[in-house]
């Protein structure tokens, strides 16, 4: 496990993202958001808790000469959690990805929830998706910490969209910045890359804004 000092002793700032449905982003949020930190200049950590690691592989991809990111990967066992978090230090950020059906491992939630600074779900705008983070997002705030929905793959300007927002602003915070389907963002997924690191990328703007909202809630420097 590589560890090194990169914020200066100042402890990791831990972002966890998570869901019980798969679909819905959560990788893809978890190393877009990476890359918008590391480009911010901050020492950046991701941990692939999903058995496909798709964030793994992806990180397999990354060419050489783009802004560095180390990556680490564990079991989602409650040991192997605590010794992955354990050894992941010296870095301004840390963002976790996890598995879908996270449902199914509540005590390695509660473990994950209680040791991070924020919790990020992400969710389209179908009913499908709704009716699975809205009873999850009331779970995840039983444990006091700082959570928000963020609006994924989804189509703004749009009576679904807007019912959506509804519906999930009974259950807790939005980010006020929504990620549309845009076809760069899975381009960017097969190549290694983030969608800020490809030029004139359709879709910029709005990731660099959840990364905004992520920044700003863990009151990381920009």
């Amino acid at each position: 496990m590589v560890i090194i000092d990169g914020n200066g002793g100042t402890p990791v700032k831990r972002l966890l993202v998570n869901g019980p449905k798969g679909g819905v982003g959560k990788t893809t949020l978890s190393r877009n958001i990476a890359v918008a930190a590391a480009l911010d200049g901050h020492a950046v950590a991701t941990l692939d808790l999903d058995p496909q690691r798709s964030l793994t592989k992806w990180f397999a991809k990354r060419p050489d000469g783009m802004v560095p990111i180390t990556h680490f990967e564990a079991g989602m066992s409650a040991t192997d959690i605590r010794d992955a978090l354990a050894g992941i230090e010296g870095f301004d950020l840390l963002v976790i990805d996890t598995p879908p059906s996270i449902e199914d491992h509540p005590e390695e939630f509660k473990l994950l929830a209680l040791s991070s600074d924020l919790i990020v779900v992400p969710t389209g705008q179908s009913d499908d998706d709704l009716d699975s983070v809205r009873p999850w997002m009331r779970f995840v705030r039983r444990y006091g910490k700082n959570a928000a929905f963020v609006m994924n793959r989804v189509k703004p300007r749009t009576r679904g969209f807007t019912e959506a927002q509804r519906k999930l602003l009974g259950d807790g915070r939005i980010c006020p910045v929504e990620v549309p389907d845009y076809e760069d963002i899975q381009f960017t997924a097969g190549r290694g890359l983030g969608l800020l690191e490809l030029k004139g990328g359709k879709g910029v703007e709005h990731m660099a804004g959840v990364w905004a909202f992520v920044r700003h809630e863990l009151e990381l420097a920009r």
